[in-house]
């Protein structure tokens, strides 16, 4: 927008340019548009692409988990996350009273970002309950942020997905790099339970989908921190997927 014809698409070519004076054109773009057709279209597609939880068998599927949690969680919770798969997962099946309420690093991709996050998200918001969703890989990058925890006495909850892999990175080999895996089997991590323990960190380790309700109550009802440690499949996905150097028309939904 600019009131000089000359300074349009100088430097930027825009998909829309608007010339003329900001006093009238303003008060003209406050003008509801009517999006009912566009409304429609958008429920077309969710119906389309519906997301299917019934996952079978009794392992616990983590979309499902993570849908379970966001219903059970306070409506003021505050959910920190990590970096991958689990990341992924939560912005997907997990719903927010406000933006302010989901911290992550969206495409900056820094592991171990959500320990630390969810330690200062507590700080700022004692009142309020807090929430890190973590996998196995990213939890190691900042794991003695549990001591900062322990120090400050702060009840953040943990929930730590572990497929003993780098999920998203394992993923990507799997799709992209026709299997060829290296540097993404994690299965010689630590016991986190002791781990935490170590910290007077009380939690617990699921692996079955009958559990999850139970355990989530347990992490919801702590008084202080709590560790959740939740065995999930090594080889499942995360979808839609954009291929490298594609767009987001090109998404993949899934490839079995």
């Amino acid at each position: 927008m600019d009131i000089d014809p000359v300074e349009l698409n100088k430097l930027r070519q825009a998909h829309v340019a608007l010339q003329g004076d900001l006093k009238a054109m303003l008060p003209a773009l406050q003008q509801p548009l009517a999006i009912g057709e566009w409304q429609q279209r958008v429920g077309e597609l969710k119906a389309l692409h519906a997301w299917r939880y019934d996952h079978p068998g009794q392992p616990i599927y983590a979309p499902l988990l993570l849908k379970q949690l966001s219903e059970r969680m306070p409506a003021n919770t505050v959910v920190t996350t990590d970096v991958g798969q689990h990341q992924m997962w939560s912005a997907q099946h997990m719903t927010f009273e406000r933006p302010e309420n989901f911290i992550t690093s969206s495409g900056l991709g820094t592991m171990g970002f959500g320990v630390p996050a969810a330690v200062g998200a507590q700080i700022a918001r004692p009142q309020d309950t807090v929430i890190c969703v973590s996998g196995d890989g990213s939890f190691m990058m900042n794991v003695q942020e549990l001591g900062t925890i322990k120090r400050k006495q702060l009840p953040v909850k943990i929930v730590l997905l572990d497929n003993q892999r780098l999920g998203m990175v394992r993923q990507w080999q799997q799709l992209f790099f026709d299997g060829r895996y290296s540097e993404t089997n994690l299965s010689d991590n630590p016991d986190f339970l002791t781990l935490a323990s170590a910290f007077d960190i009380p939690g617990q380790r699921i692996t079955r989908k009958d559990q999850v309700a139970e355990a989530l109550d347990a992490l919801l009802n702590s008084d202080g921190p709590y560790l959740l440690q939740v065995a999930i499949d090594e080889l499942e996905n995360v979808w839609p997927l954009v291929p490298p150097g594609a767009g987001n028309e090109t998404m993949l939904e899934k490839v079995s």
